[in-house]
């Protein structure tokens, strides 16, 4: 999603492309079987330096995740040509159910049309944090692969690194989730009610909906309603989703 290139990045797409190099990581120099074995056990990385190269490589993982889609950017403004492209993707992996995690830095609230990117992609179910300061930049998809910026900075102006190898991409979504406990809501969680709370673990509980209703006090009618207006002030498009949600923000 975020590694796009920043308002100093802009590059028109061009219909020559070139910048896509695969670099098979190197086999100790053992025997032929041995080799064989290591290089099916690293997979591939790929390095990208034609930015029209590496948001069609993002759009590529994005179609094919199943789970979530994180993203860490340090940036402080997003371009206009980014947004263009950034909002139709955002919100089709949200159609399609796909959880989508994304921490920037606190001054996008200073840049009106990346404030309101983020305020939009959150009302359809993205969860966004800021943070005050971050230099790392990356992006995971589900716990199959990854893209890094080529040089460790906070920008791809000088391409990118994809790849799927599992300590990678573990090592990865583990500093994303350091940042992500150190970032705040973009929007405040208000404090639910008592009975919100009540209905919430009711429905975590795994109980039917017959029992869990009878466990609170109320019709199986009102139960269900309740869920579906919890579920509606989440933004969630399952109760499982809302269990995630509400447990998000600490609601249980």
């Amino acid at each position: 999603m975020h590694a796009g290139t920043d308002r100093s990045q802009d590059s028109p797409r061009g219909p020559g492309r070139t910048g896509r190099e695969d670099h098979p990581v190197p086999a100790l120099p053992t025997d032929r079987a041995d080799r064989s074995d290591r290089a099916d056990r690293i997979g591939r990385i790929e390095r990208l330096t034609d930015p029209a190269a590496i948001r069609d490589r993002i759009e590529e993982l994005a179609f094919h995740a199943r789970e979530d889609i994180l993203t860490l950017v340090p940036h402080t403004e997003l371009s206009a040509a980014y947004l263009a492209w950034a909002r139709p993707l955002a919100l089709r992996i949200l159609r399609r159910g796909v959880a989508f995690r994304t921490v920037m830095l606190c001054e996008t609230l200073e840049d009106p049309p990346t404030a309101a990117y983020l305020r939009e992609i959150e009302r359809h179910g993205a969860r966004v944090r800021l943070i005050p300061h971050a230099t790392e930049r990356l992006l995971a998809c589900d716990s199959r692969a990854v893209a890094l910026p080529l040089g460790g900075g906070p920008t791809v102006e000088h391409g990118a690194l994809f790849t799927e190898e599992p300590a990678i991409v573990a090592s990865v979504r583990a500093l994303f989730e350091r940042a992500w406990e150190r970032a705040t809501p973009l929007t405040p969680a208000p404090t639910p009610t008592e009975n919100a709370r009540l209905i919430l673990a009711a429905m975590c509980s795994g109980a039917k909906d017959e029992t869990a209703a009878r466990g609170i006090g109320v019709s199986v009618r009102t139960y269900r309603r309740r869920i579906a207006h919890l579920m509606e002030h989440l933004n969630a498009g399952s109760r499982a989703q809302a269990a995630l949600l509400a447990r998000d923000r600490g609601w249980i």
